[in-house]
């Protein structure tokens, strides 16, 4: 079969979670399941970034303290803000996951299921039906938000809550809603109630319309453009968030960190621990060619 065999090194990914991941050995899967708004063109010299989810680079706009707007040119002391406007391919589909799948009447299959529906479900293939839907700008801003929850091994929580307008403050507000809905519940209990980051605001990451992110930076910072080709920026659907949420799932290693849910090129399929994983095709892939 036309299929590449490559070793992984000293022993599985530990996080295919894109919150989570940060090792050169997750790296292999996460760029070939997860898409950031932008890539490096690998092939010219110097590098240069090229859009990747995204449909083009974004012009960053700056204002000064007061909202005014100031020149591209403005010096880095007077700009209080930057903002980028990114547009989100639109027509891009995720991999087939039982996360989006719906009955006639619209209703998601698999996001109330009680412990003993998931106790023999150990990959997404155990599901009856799979679905798909639309990339949307929400899901990169559900992506920032991501950062702010302690339930993940969020490494770049720190540098991003610098940056990104309201996520230092959102990391407390989460942290006291974590606390609220695991009031009374064992701390070390693997399953948690789903926490909706979609009911929170957060004032540095906001969609204008479907395909329309805007991203709310403090001060000039021009290496924020280079953040945006890490898999840290890659859109994380809320519905990947409620599957894998429900009681005996973390139990049966159903968890972005084993199952990531992109809209790359491939999508993971079999997970045997420190032997073998396997990745396919995506059906659903939008395609791209140098």
């Amino acid at each position: 079969t036309n299929t590449m065999f490559i070793a992984f090194q000293e022993r599985s990914p530990r996080h295919l979670d894109p919150t989570a991941s940060y090792a050169l050995n997750e790296v292999p899967y996460m760029y070939a399941v997860y898409e950031p708004p932008y890539a490096y063109h690998y092939l010219k010299r110097p590098y240069i970034l090229v859009p990747k989810a995204a449909t083009e680079l974004a012009t960053p706009r700056y204002f000064d303290k007061d909202g005014k707007p100031l020149p591209d040119n403005a010096p880095g002391e007077a700009v209080a803000e930057s903002q980028y406007d990114i547009r989100i391919r639109p027509g891009t589909l995720y991999a087939p996951h039982p996360a989006f799948a719906k009955d006639a009447n619209g209703n998601y299959l698999y996001h109330a299921l009680t412990e003993a529906q998931t106790r023999n479900k150990h990959s997404p293939q155990d599901f009856g039906t799979s679905g798909t839907r639309e990339l949307v700008a929400d899901d990169f801003v559900y992506a920032l938000k991501r950062h702010a929850t302690p339930r993940i091994e969020a490494p770049i929580f720190g540098i991003f809550s610098e940056y990104v307008i309201g996520l230092k403050d959102y990391g407390k507000l989460i942290r006291d809603e974590d606390q609220k809905l695991r009031q009374g519940l064992d701390p070390a209990a693997l399953d948690k109630p789903f926490l909706d980051l979609r009911k929170y605001p957060l004032d540095g990451a906001v969609a204008l319309d479907k395909h329309t992110l805007r991203l709310r930076i403090k001060g000039k910072y021009p290496q924020w453009k280079y953040w945006m080709t890490l898999t840290f920026t890659a859109p994380v659907p809320w519905e990947a968030d409620r599957f894998y949420s429900q009681p005996g799932m973390a139990k049966n290693s159903l968890t972005l960190d084993v199952w990531p849910v992109g809209t790359g090129p491939f999508m993971a399929v079999e997970y045997d621990p420190d032997r073998r994983h396997v990745l396919v095709r995506n059906p659903n892939y939008h395609g791209a060619t140098y």
